[in-house]
């Protein structure tokens, strides 16, 4: 009977050490998802890509990533510098407007249209997106394609996490420069 009572217990020492163990050790698919939410916040994402909710820039905590807001027009253009909106996500500057893409998983609207993994790494290592229209200014692409393979699927891992965000980034009117 001791010996029973001696086994039995064991058997639920291990059990209970395996599933402490099995809870406290990460998936690779979750440590990946972890390691993109820190490069995104680490690479200022949310800074161009988050709309704000007030003059301190917060991030809108609703519509992370999700790009250019319909109701942020983009800037005037001058002659010869560069504005940005005051949400930061919309820019106008020599090379013409650009928005802030919508980087939630939006199977119409955001990265879920048309990028897989390997469109979004070549994407970012290339600066020209799967249509082939260039990745324009202000995108910090240059630095961001020094990222590693691992790196950049962190980073696409984590952004298919983000709940969807339905919003047409495109549809803005055009500015003209201001002479």
């Amino acid at each position: 009977m001791r010996n029973a009572v001696f086994a039995v217990g064991a058997v639920m020492i291990a059990v209970a050490t395996w599933s402490l163990g099995a809870g406290a050790a990460q998936s690779p698919t979750a440590s990946r998802v972890e390691r993109g939410r820190y490069l995104v916040s680490i690479a200022a994402c949310h800074d161009c890509h988050t709309p704000k909710i007030d003059a301190q820039m917060t991030p809108d905590p609703k519509r992370p990533l999700s790009g250019r807001p319909m109701t942020t027009f983009p800037p005037v253009q001058g002659a010869n510098d560069i504005r940005a909106s005051l949400d930061l996500t919309a820019w106008a500057g020599p090379w013409g407007n650009s928005y802030a893409a919508n980087l939630t998983p939006d199977k119409e609207t955001g990265l879920g249209a048309r990028y897989n993994e390997a469109s979004f790494i070549k994407t970012i290592r290339t600066g020209v997106k799967p249509e082939g229209e260039q990745l324009a200014p202000p995108m910090p692409w240059p630095v961001y394609r020094n990222m590693t393979d691992e790196d950049l699927k962190s980073v696409y891992a984590y952004l298919t996490t983000l709940p969807p965000v339905k919003n047409v980034v495109r549809a803005a009117p055009s500015v003209k420069p201001s002479r």
